[in-house]
């Protein structure tokens, strides 16, 4: 992955998302924002255009990446069966995220208002918040816990690899990159990729 240029102010947004969290957790949804422009670039451009040039969290560790070791990753950590792991594990999650939510909505079980690492990582203080919201709903306030628990989860770590091997290695295994790098050699088996060229210009 290279560096992301011309877009110096991004990783703010990263350490923004957390922060603005301690005010109420119901603003970890702002991350629902960035669903879904990486697959709608992928699809116009082609080529990963989010992670290559607007992702927050890839500028972010590539800053962090200025103290990294700058170390290759070993194979085994970066390679196909690490990225379809990966994968597999955050499909896994938000699975897990839907289901448990859907529950807590209708009732059949109380909402994990704590933050959780792995899945199963249960943080043993509470977050911060800074500004009361009366009757928010129970659903919302357990889907914005867990969204807020993915996201760290994967921040950290990214963090750590960066830290430990290259800044962006964490990039070769997100499932938003490897899900777009599928995405685009569908795009390029079926022919389609041609077509969308050609409408577009």
């Amino acid at each position: 992955m290279g560096k992301i240029e011309g877009h110096t102010l991004l990783f703010v947004i990263t350490p923004t998302y957390f922060a603005l969290s301690f005010f109420h957790i119901i603003l970890a949804l702002s991350a629902l924002v960035c669903m879904g422009p990486p697959f709608y670039l992928a699809y116009r451009d082609q080529k990963k255009t989010w992670c290559r040039s607007i992702c927050p969290r890839a500028d972010f560790l590539q800053k962090i990446g200025r103290i990294s070791r700058r170390k290759s990753a070993p194979k085994w950590m970066v390679g196909n069966k690490a990225r379809r792991a990966v994968l597999g594990y955050f499909c896994m999650n938000f699975l897990f995220v839907t289901m448990s939510t859907i529950a807590v909505a209708t009732g059949r079980v109380e909402p994990i208002e704590k933050i959780r690492l792995l899945i199963v990582l249960e943080l043993p203080w509470n977050l911060p918040q800074l500004i009361s919201v009366h009757a928010l709903p129970a659903w919302v306030s357990h889907l914005s816990y867990r969204f807020y628990s993915i996201i760290l989860t994967s921040t950290l770590i990214g963090v750590g690899l960066a830290l430990r091997y290259k800044p962006r290695t964490w990039c070769a295994v997100c499932p938003v990159s490897t899900m777009t790098g599928n995405m685009i050699r569908n795009l390029e088996r079926t022919g389609r990729s041609s077509e969308i060229n050609s409408r577009a210009s």
